[in-house]
């Protein structure tokens, strides 16, 4: 039996899929609640969109990051990291602070360890269509998660079988152009979306927008990413598959 779950929080949808031993008993619904309260709690920081959030306070320069909570910390090492590593075709600072790229797979890392703790139970959940599964069953099935096309969304292009991992997808379907290289503070030219397969929501996430940042040149840079696969829709309809 498989129990599913919807709220919404940080402009988003998120949905949770359980299956096994606890699906709708008072241990399932407490994790539920424990994943929304974590989210929420991390809008309160992170939310660029609030101007009272500890995030649009810091870009503003009213506080330090000695001042925030130990998340803003982390996230913004996160942040630091991944600029590095993707020779600065991500960044969080274009100029101004903006953690987006990070914070929704981290969010959704960390609460789901929240269900984590749930023995003998599968959990499949998705923030905005980003997803990170557990199964512990081997003779259970994979989770199905289905990469939208971004050039319609009402149509699968692919279903990618997941049993415990992270699935990703960076793109414009549904938010415009709002990704950029931030090499450049341009859109990248040729890429529709990149969808990233990863054993945690964090990395997933981080890499499918600094891969569609780094446009033509990011498939290749996925194929350096250890363990990887990953999806990529160009903007004529052709495709290209790492791993």
């Amino acid at each position: 039996m498989t129990a599913r779950y919807v709220e919404h929080v940080m402009g988003m949808p998120i949905s949770l899929a359980l299956r096994g031993r606890h699906t709708r008993d008072a241990a399932a619904g407490a994790a539920w609640s424990a994943v929304m309260a974590d989210l929420r709690a991390v809008d309160e920081v992170f939310s660029t969109y609030r101007p009272d959030s500890v995030i649009s306070r810091l870009g503003r320069g009213e506080i330090a990051v000695a001042d925030c909570p130990p998340e803003v910390a982390e996230v913004l090492a996160l942040g630091e990291r991944a600029e590095h590593e993707s020779g600065g075709a991500f960044r969080v600072r274009r100029p101004e602070l903006d953690p987006s790229g990070v914070v929704k797979g981290w969010a959704a890392d960390r609460a789901a360890k929240h269900l984590r703790a749930l023995p003998a139970t599968d959990f499949c959940l998705s923030a905005g269509g980003d997803v990170v599964c557990r199964t512990l069953d081997p003779a259970a099935p994979p989770w199905r998660i289905g990469i939208e096309d971004p050039h319609d969304p009402q149509r699968v292009l692919a279903v990618v079988p997941v049993f415990s991992g992270a699935v990703a997808t960076s793109g414009t379907a549904h938010r415009g152009a709002h990704l950029v290289d931030g090499r450049t503070s341009r859109p990248p030219a040729g890429v529709a979306s990149v969808t990233v397969v990863a054993e945690s929501l964090t990395w997933a996430d981080i890499e499918a927008t600094a891969a569609y940042a780094l446009g033509a040149d990011g498939v290749e840079w996925l194929r350096g990413r250890a363990g990887r696969r990953g999806l990529f829709v160009w903007a004529d309809g052709s495709t290209s598959v790492v791993g």
